[in-house]
């Protein structure tokens, strides 16, 4: 009898607890936070470089990142040379004054070229202060970035291209936005 009562209880546990389980979100809308408590960029917010917003850790207790943020060309190549442009691009998302130190040092990185990917998925959507910061970037990683065996990756650059593309069809662009979105794309498909 006993038995009959413990296999009734863990066939009731069993299905409360996936129960429970269908009722939680999916783990892309749970996991919106950071491990700092701050929240981390996601593709749901736009990007945003003409605001403010806090520097989450380790970005706001690094030297180099703070010096960097006033402005000096000096320390935005420090900081490249520092930092891949990989990790640039991961500052960059997060936007604001922190955005734009990483795009400033972006243009030193010898790597640079290789951030194109990156720079494209973000052009896409945000304010047009905001777009023109990444099409000037952009442009410059794709035509004076150093072009390396390692940097070839005919994929990025197709995928590049169309999002390119359709954002000159699509948008109101500056003229001078929508040159550098051309040059790009030329030199992007340039083999």
């Amino acid at each position: 009898m006993l038995e009959g009562k413990l296999g009734g209880g863990l066939a009731a546990a069993l299905i409360l607890a996936v129960g429970l389980a269908s009722c939680v979100p999916e783990r892309s809308q749970r996991a919106r936070g950071s491990t700092t408590g701050g929240e981390a960029p996601s593709a749901a917010r736009a990007l945003d470089l003409e605001g403010d917003a806090t520097w989450p850790a380790p970005y706001a207790s690094d030297p180099l990142w703070l010096r960097a943020s006033t402005g000096d060309d000096i320390d935005h190549a420090r900081l490249a040379q520092r930092e891949s442009a990989v990790t640039l691009s991961s500052a960059l998302a997060h936007g604001g004054s922190l955005g734009r130190t990483a795009l400033r040092a972006l243009a030193y990185a010898s790597d640079r070229r290789e951030a194109r990917g990156a720079l494209c998925e973000l052009v896409e959507g945000p304010s047009a202060g905001t777009s023109s910061l990444l099409l000037q970037a952009l442009h410059q990683a794709v035509v004076d970035g150093p072009r390396t065996e390692e940097s070839v990756d005919v994929q990025t650059d197709a995928r590049c291209a169309r999002i390119l593309r359709e954002l000159t069809l699509g948008s109101t662009l500056s003229a001078t936005d929508r040159d550098r979105a051309t040059g790009t794309i030329a030199r992007l498909e340039a083999r």
